[in-house]
């Protein structure tokens, strides 16, 4: 070792440059191991769960596994896009927002799909009859109070005789006919929308409360979920249909960047 340091010493004495062309390559070396490996995608505890509660406000309850795999699939996809996107040099021409840098990859990607002949969108509506059903429908009567009601089994027994409550003005009428329970859900809350699934149909109930105050509710009729006629929703299909070949070559594409990153998800 020590022979080796005496010859070192004897080499830089005689010819600095060689000295600097080592240590430049040392550090040539080291840049290349660093840049070399794989990058790390973190999914952390706190962006599944806001994954979660997104989807929980959207669909009405919370992702069972498969959906939350799915929220992470997306959020990894979106992630290597928008990284795809600052590889390409999008980033320096084009000051947009993130998700337009990542549709605008997107589009890179996939192209515009060609058009679809109508025997292909027949049969996506055949395969994906679920997307293509009418939600249940609550017709309801309502009476608002901003605040608790005072003596309130009073007020819900003059309602239940027959008679009439004065409550307070609500923004969307005291009538709401024919609301699908996803609008029901989004205007008053999951709790909300469950009791009056609960309810007898007909009869007053409450005092129920949402997220814009407290209600006596009556529901007056139901119209269950039914499947949508082909030719009503036909340009919803052709959408539908157009998305998911798009999302085919760019699932593909996001499957060959996953193999340039480490993707690492909390447990």
């Amino acid at each position: 070792m020590r022979r080796l340091v005496a010859m070192l010493r004897g080499i830089a004495a005689r010819d600095p440059f060689i000295v600097f062309l080592g240590a430049a390559g040392a550090i040539f070396l080291l840049y290349w191991a660093v840049s070399a490996r794989r990058e790390t995608i973190d999914v952390p505890r706190s962006v599944q769960q806001s994954l979660s509660d997104d989807y929980a406000m959207m669909a009405g309850k919370a992702p069972d596994a498969a959906a939350k795999a799915k929220l992470i699939h997306d959020y990894v996809a979106d992630e290597l896009l928008f990284r795809e996107a600052v590889d390409r040099g999008m980033h320096m021409t084009d000051k947009t927002t993130k998700q337009r840098l990542i549709d605008r990859v997107r589009f890179l990607i996939a192209g515009a799909p060609p058009e679809p002949g109508e025997d292909a969108l027949i049969g996506y509506y055949a395969t994906h009859r679920d997307l293509y059903r009418a939600e249940p429908r609550l017709s309801l009567t309502h009476v608002f109070f901003e605040k608790a009601p005072v003596d309130a089994p009073a007020l819900l027994a003059r309602l239940q005789s027959g008679g009439t409550v004065k409550g307070d003005d609500f923004w969307m009428g005291h009538d709401l006919p024919d609301y699908g329970v996803s609008m029901l859900r989004g205007m008053f809350g999951a709790p909300f929308l469950d009791a009056l699934n609960k309810a007898q149909t007909g009869t007053w109930i409450g005092p129920l409360r949402s997220t814009r105050g407290w209600h006596f509710a009556r529901v007056r009729d139901r119209g269950a979920a039914a499947m949508l006629p082909y030719l009503a929703v036909r340009d919803q299909v052709k959408q539908d249909y157009l998305a998911a070949e798009t999302g085919a070559l760019v699932d593909k594409e996001v499957a060959r960047l996953e193999e340039r990153y480490h993707i690492r998800v909390e447990p």
